[in-house]
């Protein structure tokens, strides 16, 4: 071992802060991991070059998972906001068209005669309910037992019944220990 070899070791490795940044470097593509690995192989061991590739693998593959699941975690999010938003817009939209009188109230009337139409079976499809269990959907909608769904009823009542078709079993128990209780 000259003083040439002794140099390069010192220069990449001198101290820790040192080592620290060539590390760095190195994972950063600042410095090419030739540089950084030569002097560890010729002047200490082989081993030591074994070791720096699997500790630089180890670390960018490491980055790569928490860069990959913060990108898919925040699609997914984004994905399910966007979702909601869109059923809250077919809701309000099926609404307006049920409310032919635009009283703000629908009776089951005028859902009874909407039934063919394509925009409610979609509705009565994307929340897992047949069309044939209108009068049942209607009486859970209607919470205070009135005859009518006003608009806030219908919404919060729709946004309940997102998900899978044992969700309206749900609702329909609560609105059933509701009555029971009073």
């Amino acid at each position: 071992q000259g003083p040439k070899e002794v140099d390069r070791l010192k220069r990449w490795y001198g101290s820790l802060p040192r080592t620290m940044l060539s590390l760095f470097e190195g994972l950063t593509s600042g410095v090419s991991w030739d540089e950084l690995i030569e002097p560890l192989i010729s002047e200490i061991s082989p081993w030591l070059g074994v070791l720096f590739f699997t500790w630089m693998a180890f670390v960018i593959l490491a980055v790569m998972n928490v860069v990959t699941a913060t990108f898919v975690q925040q699609s997914i999010e984004r994905a399910a906001q966007m979702k909601e938003a869109q059923k809250v817009t077919q809701a309000t939209s099926l609404f307006q068209a049920l409310d032919v009188d635009q009283s703000g109230i629908i009776t089951f009337g005028e859902i009874e005669n909407h039934l063919e139409s394509a925009a409610v079976r979609e509705f009565f499809r994307s929340i897992d309910v047949d069309v044939s269990e209108a009068r049942l959907l209607f009486d859970m909608l209607d919470a205070d037992n009135s005859g009518e769904i006003q608009f806030t009823e219908f919404l919060s009542g729709c946004m309940r019944l997102q998900g899978p078709a044992k969700a309206i079993d749900m609702v329909l128990v609560m609105r059933e220990l509701r009555e029971a209780i009073a």
